[in-house]
């Protein structure tokens, strides 16, 4: 009978000890204004619970026995949200309360830990149970304290016989968020609250928080790229070209801005990685051909910016990088005859004097390129010539008093692919025409109005236009 009624106790015990541990953390994880979170499972570890007047002893080791090489600790705190491991030296075997069989589920053993780990050296807090953290601290004036949360802080409540202790991880406005582990509860659980509410959070009977140190919040990594805006090349000539963008990055900076280049001729052998200077928040950069083999034709470009988290961001350049070629010309002007020779975009002709440009010729220096170029006009009474002129020939008339009312130019050769040729003139009665491009119509027809001046200039192709380019021609047809 006794042997049965042993059995009977047994079975009773152990289904205890199966059920109140549940209950105690469905009590735990229902705290009015708290949300409790990130539950762990409890590893296997043997513990006890840590009662009233008990102490964990000190081992007596010398601080340099709590440091390991392995073990660091940076101004900038960085939280605990989820359960420390068993092989974590902090929580188990340099844990004073672990060695002392009161491990974690312990309050005790959890906020003691967790405080070295923050430290990266033995913390000078008490080694007795939840409710002597608090004054253990005053009397020992090892950190300051306060009623106000702080990173790191130890968080401390005297609300029953045992009380509590938890640790601040994340401060977020006026919310509060610790860490914590309970004997009755969880081996480790997070627990959000409304700064100032503490007294009815977990046990109540709320004391205080203990500074350990003073930390920085934890800033999340950099991993936004930078901004590339506004990628350009610029001051294009017979040396090199500019490149310039601006660059913005507003978490960690830009650290560097690279411009690779290179020429289309023979591949990438020529590929140069220009760093940019940054002024502000353009980089910019001056490439000499000469840096590129005194190559013309195709340059690609590419942009890279970088910040100073190693993010990276790209895009693309092309210029048809060639010769500056000289475009001269001449005009014979009504009373006065030939006029001396212009060039690039220079005025030929006059203006206000009610002077008809008579006839035309045009010249390049094709700098060795296979280029030409040639030009008809539209004549008083004759209409369009029929055949194009190009140097030495005159387009237009002399001492037959014909005003000029219209012109088309165009370049020649297997290299006319490479620039453009521009042009506008002066009409009577409509002043400055539009500029017109590569043989389009200049100037007016069936309207009698004579020409008066010129400018002409030749560009690589692609150069952007040197002015409007809507209104280049009228016609009365």
């Amino acid at each position: 009978m006794k042997f049965v009624r042993s059995i009977f106790l047994c079975i009773v015990f152990a289904l205890a000890l199966g059920i109140f541990p549940s209950a105690a953390l469905a009590e735990e994880t229902t705290v009015e204004g708290a949300a409790i979170t990130g539950l762990d499972a409890q590893p296997l570890v043997e513990t006890r619970e840590m009662l009233p007047g008990d102490v964990a002893p000190d081992p007596g080791w010398p601080d340099e026995a709590y440091l390991d090489g392995s073990m660091s600790t940076s101004a900038v705190f960085s939280p605990r949200l989820t359960a420390p491991t068993t092989d974590n030296d902090y929580f188990f075997s340099k844990n004073i309360f672990y060695l002392a069989g009161y491990g974690m589920p312990n309050c005790t053993a959890y906020a003691w830990g967790r405080a070295y780990e923050i430290l990266g050296s033995k913390p000078r807090l008490s080694n007795g149970n939840a409710n002597q953290f608090w004054g253990y601290n005053q009397n020992s004036g090892a950190y300051p304290y306060g009623t106000t949360p702080k990173l790191g802080a130890i968080l401390c409540w005297d609300g029953n016989s045992y009380g509590h202790v938890a640790v601040v991880e994340k401060i977020e406005g006026n919310r509060v968020t610790v860490s914590e582990s309970s004997w009755s509860g969880s081996f480790f659980y997070t627990n959000t609250f409304t700064a100032g509410s503490e007294d009815s959070v977990s046990v109540g009977g709320f004391q205080g928080y203990i500074y350990i140190d003073d930390f920085d919040p934890e800033v999340p990594p950099d991993t936004t790229p930078p901004t590339i805006t506004n990628a350009r090349i610029t001051d294009v000539n017979d040396d090199g070209f500019t490149i310039t963008c601006d660059v913005t990055d507003t978490d960690s900076g830009i650290d560097s801005v690279y411009f690779p280049t290179w020429t289309d001729a023979n591949g990438q052998d020529d590929i140069i990685w220009h760093r940019a200077s940054i002024s502000g928040n353009t980089a910019s950069f001056r490439v000499l051909y000469s840096q590129h083999n005194n190559e013309f034709g195709t340059y690609s470009v590419h942009v890279y910016a970088y910040d100073k988290a190693g993010n990276s961001s790209a895009t693309a350049l092309s210029l048809s990088a060639q010769k500056s070629i000289t475009c001269s010309y001449q005009t014979h002007i009504q009373d006065i005859f030939w006029q001396d020779w212009k060039t690039n975009g220079q005025t030929s002709g006059t203006s206000g004097e009610s002077k008809r440009l008579e006839a035309i010729g045009i010249r390049l220096d094709n700098m060795g390129y296979d280029l030409g170029i040639e030009y008809r006009t539209h004549i008083q009474n004759i209409g369009w010539e029929e055949d194009w002129k190009h140097e030495p020939e005159v387009s237009g008339t002399t001492n037959q008093g014909l005003r000029l009312e219209a012109i088309k130019i165009r370049l020649t050769g297997a290299d006319a692919y490479r620039y453009d040729v521009y042009y506008r003139v002066h009409a009577e009665n409509v002043g400055w025409l539009d500029w017109a491009k590569n043989g389009g119509s200049s100037g007016t027809e069936g309207f009698g109005y004579r020409l008066e001046a010129i400018e002409v200039i030749v560009v690589p192709t692609g150069s952007p236009a040197p002015g409007a380019t809507i209104r280049a021609f009228q016609s009365n047809h």
